[in-house]
């Protein structure tokens, strides 16, 4: 929402004379947007929704600034725009950043590994009193009848 209002300001100001830019016709260009606006972010958002399942939202959040850096690569290699210096360390940056992201997410990973997850102690409590409990009815025999959930 804000990209939109910053570059319609941006539009006004520097082509104020020249209305027919604000027309939509119908060619190739309501295309592209329409197909950029639907196909490529619902794409987006469906990575970023499996990952977040499988991964959790720290590396949604963490490969995000990843896209600045491919987007500058293919600038450079398809459309021929010149690096500046200040991409390229700040592509290293946002690189290096990422690295220690998943470096520490997977130390934190090992950390937990040695301890079951919330599930896997239910379970192993499910299983543990469901074969473990022995009832006894009033006469002091074992008993059958009884269900344990």
């Amino acid at each position: 929402m804000m990209g939109t209002l910053e570059g319609s300001i941006l539009t006004l100001v520097v082509e104020k004379a020249n209305t027919s830019i604000w027309s939509i016709n119908w060619d190739i260009k309501l295309f592209a947007t329409i197909y950029n606006g639907v196909v490529c972010s619902g794409f987006a958002y469906y990575i970023s929704g499996v990952v977040m399942q499988d991964r959790g939202p720290v590396f949604v959040t963490a490969f995000n600034p990843l896209s600045m850096v491919i987007t500058s690569m293919l600038e450079s290699s398809f459309l021929v725009e010149k690096l500046n210096l200040g991409n390229i360390i700040g592509a290293i940056v946002i690189v290096l950043g990422l690295y220690l992201v998943i470096w520490g997410k997977s130390k934190d990973q090992k950390q937990q590994g040695h301890e079951p997850s919330l599930n896997q102690q239910e379970n192993g409590m499910k299983r543990s009193i469901k074969h473990s409990v022995d009832v006894v009815n009033s006469h002091g025999k074992p008993s059958s009848d009884v269900e344990v959930v």
